[in-house]
């Protein structure tokens, strides 16, 4: 993947629609294989993800979150030793209940998990690869960047995940998510 410098930051010789997002942030390149191979869960797709973010569809089975309950979505996310606050950012698609308890079930990442529904996931930003503006290499490092959409840090990052800042937050819990299931 060559880059090169644009008048907004960095771009790739020649881009296609999907390279960039909405808000024009650079995503990175990845094949699309729909059906092959099998989970790899700490290396989520950049497309799906992002696809699961804009449109608030199940990051396991792809369900329409909206359509099921249109007031609120169930995130599921790995626990840290607290509850999802109000803001909280995060790069996890909504899931639907079913799939929830199967994804804690299967997903080594969520074996301690907390869950909450949530009224508002507002795209905030992205996380990615952040390049040197001088040299358009990768920044020294093994982490990933976390910035938002209005930062001008963004012109100079190759995108692999979007974030969601979570709004209007009520806590969950597996047994919750049971009963829920259940009574579908």
């Amino acid at each position: 993947m060559v880059l090169h410098r644009t008048r907004q930051g960095i771009g790739y010789a020649e881009e296609v629609p999907y390279d960039r997002d909405m808000e024009g942030v650079l995503w990175i390149r990845q094949a699309i294989a729909p059906g092959s191979g099998r989970a790899l869960f700490p290396s989520v797709h950049a497309l799906r993800q992002r696809r699961a973010i804009s449109r608030m569809l199940c990051q396991v089975c792809g369900a329409d979150t909206l359509e099921q309950d249109p007031e609120r979505q169930l995130f599921l996310l790995k626990d840290v030793g607290r509850p999802v606050g109000q803001g909280e950012l995060t790069t996890a698609a909504p899931v639907c209940p079913p799939c929830a308890l199967i994804a804690v079930r299967h997903c080594p990442h969520l074996r301690k998990h907390v869950a909450a529904w949530v009224e508002r996931p507002v795209t905030w930003g992205v996380t990615g690869i952040p390049y040197d503006r001088r040299t358009l290499l990768p920044v020294p490092g093994d982490d990933l960047a976390m910035v938002a959409y209005d930062d001008p840090a963004v012109r100079w990052l190759v995108a692999t995940r979007q974030v969601l800042s979570l709004e209007g937050c009520t806590a969950a819990s597996l047994s919750d998510l049971s009963a829920t299931a259940g009574a579908r």
